[in-house]
């Protein structure tokens, strides 16, 4: 039996980034909590998958990753989320769909972003 060559494995790898942002939701009725600017600290997770580079050893080097995300995470990093075009109603579901859209074409082992706004509430995007 052959052993697969690395060119042919299949990895997946995972780069975080934390923010701290405000926000609120205007659609939602005045007595709801989150009608009125509060603010969290998101975790943002990528999510990347495809072959391993037989050559270099990885799928894509996380500093890479981390330029590449860099101007996107900085327009939303202590910023009101409300101001931030694209992002007028900035639930944690619309927000994970417009880091992903914005993202993927530049970054095309993308298959997933997810975020976390807090410990225990979290969205992705696309669903797997």
């Amino acid at each position: 039996m052959k052993s697969k060559g690395h060119q042919t494995q299949t990895v997946e790898i995972k780069k975080s980034f934390a923010i701290e942002s405000a926000r609120f939701l205007p659609n939602l009725p005045a007595s709801h909590p989150c009608a009125h600017t509060h603010g969290h600290s998101f975790k943002i997770t990528l999510r990347l998958r495809g072959p391993i580079n037989a050559k270099i050893g990885w799928l894509v080097d996380y500093n890479d990753i981390a330029k590449t995300a860099a101007p996107l995470i900085k327009k939303i990093d202590h910023k009101l989320l409300n101001d931030v075009p694209g992002l007028k109603n900035p639930t944690t579901e619309n927000i994970t769909v417009w880091l992903f859209e914005k993202l993927k074409p530049v970054m095309p082992e993308l298959v997933q972003v997810i975020i976390q706004e807090t410990s225990d509430t979290e969205c992705s995007y696309p669903v797997l």
